[in-house]
C-alpha cells in the first residue's frame, strides 16, 4: 500500500459556523464544500489550504463515534485522511499485519476505510482512492 498525499486534517468541533469564521478569519481560508453527511453522521464543512483541506466538523446527533469523541475529549483534531493507491490492497495489507480496519460509505459513496488509533501509534487514519474528481 502507498499513501500518495494528505488529503484533509478532520478537526471536531462544537459551533461549525463559528469554528469555521475562526478559522477563515485568522488564517484567509476559503470555503471549499460541506454539509450533512448522514452516513457518518457528521455535519461538516471544508476548508482549502494549499494542496489539502481542513474539514472542521460536529456530530448530528448524540451518539456515533464522532458524538462519542467530542464528549469524552472536546474539540480537537479527529483523523488524518490520506489517499492510497488501491483502496481494497490497502485495507487487504493492513489487515493481514494485524490493523483494525473498518470500510464506511462517505458522503458521495465513496468507500472510506478507518484504520484503529490502536494500530497507529493513536492517531485515527481515514484511507480513500482517489475517483478522478478533485477534492472527492
Amino acid at each position: 500500500m502507498k499513501a500518495t498525499r494528505i488529503d484533509h486534517v478532520a478537526v471536531v468541533v462544537k459551533d461549525l459556523e463559528a469554528a469555521a469564521a475562526t478559522y477563515q478569519h485568522h488564517f484567509e481560508l476559503e470555503k471549499a464544500g460541506g454539509g450533512e453527511v448522514p452516513s457518518l453522521g457528521i455535519h461538516n464543512a471544508f476548508l482549502q489550504i494549499g494542496g489539502a483541506r481542513i474539514e472542521l466538523m460536529t456530530p448530528i446527533s448524540v451518539t456515533g463515534p464522532v458524538a462519542e469523541f467530542l464528549e469524552q475529549r472536546g474539540e480537537g483534531m479527529y483523523l488524518l485522511s490520506l489517499e492510497v493507491e488501491g483502496l481494497d490492497e490497502a485495507v487487504a495489507r493492513l489487515q493481514d499485519r494485524g490493523a483494525r480496519v473498518r470500510v464506511a460509505e462517505g458522503s458521495t459513496g465513496q468507500r472510506l476505510a478507518f484504520v484503529s488509533p490502536k494500530s497507529t501509534h493513536g492517531v485515527l487514519l481515514q484511507l480513500f482512492e482517489r475517483d478522478g474528481a478533485p477534492n472527492a
